[in-house]
């Protein structure tokens, strides 16, 4: 084993340790405890169904989806690491490269970072005010000046992922106008779970090989889409926090909108920022998001022509 191998998983591995680490402590102290704790109720039988306690079903709705989700990033990770490791193969990232993302989306996909950074930053300080909150928005002003500059951040996170849609939508359906097929290979099907299905056999049994994929692997489209279901639920419900106040319908936008923010963020943490950067193969950033382009070799290895959704031999995109 060489020693760039050798140096490139020993800090991978103590980086999502700690990365792995947090976030289990968050989800423990933050969803765990409070769900195990909370005595069940279903509000009032004798009113069903209008008489039940939806704050509570929503709220524990939410628990169980970001208890499940985090604890699968983080075995999936953790399984993908050791295989990794236990393979003993590094990238060199040398010869001729390629663009992958161009100006457009590297724009937005900084603006994103940006928004989505203030957000978090801003949104659980301003819930966690009596402890370590204080110590972020105190220097910004105050919580009015706080919650100022969390608005406007949503905005404009807001109004990227509008651009966004109606960018591409837009040029799809000018394609289409002209008599074109245009793929869409962000678009989630069948091949994906095929490809889910056969890592984790790769990965936990050692069984089959490592699947190839299109042009987006199957972490990278639920990436891609957890940004319209994050931002759906967050936006409806921070609206009507705004307007109405957290008390609103029985508190129900303001469990939809903090839950959600937790699940956003924990996941970024564990399953995001390993697959994009804290894997051994990248570590310690993969700066296609900041450059755009990528080394040929690794392109064609991890997308290689003749592929989409996973399956070897499928249609190209």
């Amino acid at each position: 084993m060489n020693q760039v191998f050798t140096n490139r998983v020993v800090s991978s591995i103590l980086v999502y340790a700690v990365v792995s680490g947090f976030g289990l402590s968050w989800l423990i102290l933050q969803v765990i405890v409070p769900m195990l704790t909370t005595p069940f109720s279903l509000g009032s039988l004798a009113n069903f169904p209008f008489g039940l306690d939806f704050a509570y079903l929503i709220n524990l709705f939410f628990q169980l989806l970001i208890t499940g989700l985090i604890l699968f990033a983080i075995s999936h990770n953790s399984l993908d690491l050791i295989t990794k490791a236990a393979r003993g193969v590094v990238r060199v990232r040398e010869g001729p490269s390629v663009e992958r993302f161009d100006l457009n989306q590297r724009v937005q996909h900084l603006w994103i970072i940006v928004t989505m950074t203030v957000l978090a930053l801003t949104g659980f300080a301003q819930m966690n005010y009596e402890s370590w909150g204080r110590l972020v928005i105190l220097p910004m002003g105050g919580l009015q000046v706080s919650m100022e500059v969390h608005l406007v951040a949503a905005f404009f996170l807001g109004l990227v992922i509008v651009y966004h849609f109606v960018f591409y939508s837009a040029k799809y359906i000018v394609s289409r106008a002209r008599g074109e097929r245009p793929s869409l290979p962000i678009m989630i099907g069948l091949g994906d779970v095929k490809s889910l299905l056969q890592n984790v056999k790769y990965m936990l049994l050692g069984r089959g090989s490592e699947p190839h994929y299109g042009k987006y692997d199957y972490a990278q489209k639920f990436d891609y889409w957890g940004i319209y279901w994050g931002t759906t639920i967050l936006v409806a419900p921070g609206v009507l926090l705004w307007a109405f106040g957290s008390t609103f319908l029985g508190g129900l936008p303001f469990i939809f909108h903090t839950d959600e923010a937790m699940l956003a963020v924990l996941f970024l943490l564990v399953f995001h920022f390993y697959q994009t950067h804290f894997n051994p193969q990248t570590f310690p950033v993969n700066t296609v998001f900041l450059t755009g382009k990528t080394v040929m070799g690794e392109l064609q290895e991890d997308h290689p022509p003749g592929m989409r959704g996973g399956v070897r031999g499928g249609r190209k995109d």
